[in-house]
């Protein structure tokens, strides 16, 4: 039989050198918003959690202006600052 007590995942008390995934911070924060039991917090906990994921309910015009920001980053760029965004 093996000794799993000092294998290495044994101790979890390493530190980590990754940086945190969007999805673990969202998850993160969405814990400690649920703390509070206001309604509106609630909400945008939800709605933190559901762009982490990708899967927040959007409009047909911002899905598209998401895809091409994400396909062409050089096009949102120019788009943006054509739009006066970031300024």
């Amino acid at each position: 039989m093996t000794d799993l007590s000092t294998s290495p995942c044994a101790d979890d008390t390493t530190p980590r050198t990754t940086e945190p995934s969007d999805l673990d911070v969202a998850i993160r924060v969405a814990q400690q918003l649920l703390d509070s039991g206001d309604a509106t917090i609630l909400r945008e906990s939800l709605r933190i959690l559901l762009r982490a994921l990708d899967a927040e309910p959007l409009t047909e015009e911002e899905a598209v202006r998401r895809s091409v920001d994400r396909a062409f980053p050089a096009v949102a760029a120019f788009l943006a600052q054509e739009r006066g965004e970031g300024q």
